[in-house]
């Protein structure tokens, strides 16, 4: 109950840091402390209240209640639950169940998951980027039958239903191989369509152990969502069995909501970056500058390393090495027309939002601002 009661509280608090004080999210808030009252303090409370009654300082036998750690997490403000709460534990039952605790986990083969997560977005430079850190040493997945080759780089498992439901194992499975040569320091994943998939993300690696989160690295370079498009439309086209649409048809159901099915538009980054933050720190996520990484590779490259807390040698690879002489160049004024209003507010409520929520500290900040290509 202590652990649920610490999710409720934390996503309360994410609830106060990203809203601004309207008069609509004030309202917000108050009901958010409401919510928090009923499903943590008070069952809490009753539980303290309801037990049975014991002589002395003799504790009561109640394996199910959390652990004395798991109570100190609990809020400075709650430090007089914390005080009864500690009553109810027995110091015997808790040894106990934490030894059994451990020797169960130590029965459980040990999942190789990947602690890099490179989540995109689609044509904002991830290949450049994994595949400098790949060369240096960072673990890949293996491909098995049936797998094209460049699954070794992005296995799209949480973004593909028909992998994603064959569950972790079927997923630590393809990095089995960084677990038994030693090879765990980095092991990477580098699918570019993960940033729009939060939750399956967080629902795997919350349930996978209680270091699998806290050990997490997520990167994603993020791009001016109308040129990005634009790079999209002209690598997808290619590959399309019917390549009559043109590009600004293909805006227009980008502002219907309606995509071609084969491509993904994640042009609206903050709504996704929104719901990572939920789950893990901003410490944990970095996020790069497309722009940057164009013009200044050398100070980009500077930042990932940072991040990971190891240096490594070499250059990043060109931008565009499969460079197509018939692709379009510019975003027509007709396209523009469509989808300038479309991200505008979005552009502006993300800048807002990394601003209000500083990553870690080799993060560019402010973030720049997107220049249309």
């Amino acid at each position: 109950l202590s652990r649920y009661c610490m999710r409720v509280y934390h996503a309360f608090k994410i609830i106060q840091n990203n809203s601004t004080m309207t008069n609509t999210n004030y309202l917000l808030r108050q009901k958010s402390f409401v919510l928090l009252a009923v499903m943590c303090v008070f069952p809490i409370i009753a539980m303290y209240l309801s037990r049975p009654p014991h002589s002395g300082n003799k504790t009561l036998n109640m394996p199910f209640m959390p652990s004395t750690d798991v109570i100190q997490e609990l809020p400075y403000g709650h430090r007089i639950l914390r005080k009864r709460l500690k009553s109810f534990i027995d110091p015997k039952i808790v040894k106990q169940v934490a030894r059994d605790t451990a020797a169960e986990n130590l029965s459980k083969p040990q999942l190789a998951l990947p602690n890099i997560l490179f989540l995109g977005a689609q044509k904002s430079g991830s290949t450049s980027v994994s595949s400098w850190l790949f060369s240096e040493g960072v673990c890949r997945a293996k491909t098995f039958p049936g797998e094209p080759p460049y699954f070794a780089k992005e296995v799209h498992f949480f973004d593909k239903s028909i992998r994603y439901d064959q569950g972790v194992e079927f997923y630590a499975e393809r990095f089995q191989h960084c677990l038994d040569s030693g090879n765990t320091e980095f092991i990477m994943d580098a699918t570019p369509d993960y940033l729009t998939f939060p939750e399956q993300i967080s629902d795997v690696y919350i349930n996978s152990g209680a270091d699998a989160l806290s050990r997490l690295k997520l990167m994603t370079i993020l791009r001016e969502p109308m040129s990005r498009e634009l790079s999209l439309y002209n690598h997808m086209i290619v590959f399309a069995d019917d390549n009559t649409m043109t590009f600004e048809q293909h805006a227009d159901l980008v502002l219907k909501g309606k995509p071609n099915p084969h491509w993904t538009s994640t042009g609206k980054y903050v709504d996704h970056l929104k719901k990572f933050a939920s789950f893990i720190s901003r410490e944990q996520l970095l996020v790069l500058s497309y722009d940057e990484l164009k013009t200044n590779p050398e100070r980009a490259q500077w930042r990932i390393q940072q991040f990971l807390g190891r240096e490594f040698p070499g250059e990043l690879p060109t931008l565009n090495l499969h460079e197509n002489p018939n692709k379009l160049r510019v975003v027509s004024p007709r396209a523009r027309q469509v989808l300038e209003p479309f991200f505008k507010d979005k552009n502006e409520e993300l800048y807002e939002f990394l601003e209000m929520n500083p990553g870690p500290w080799m993060e560019q900040r402010p973030f720049p601002h997107f220049i249309l290509e």
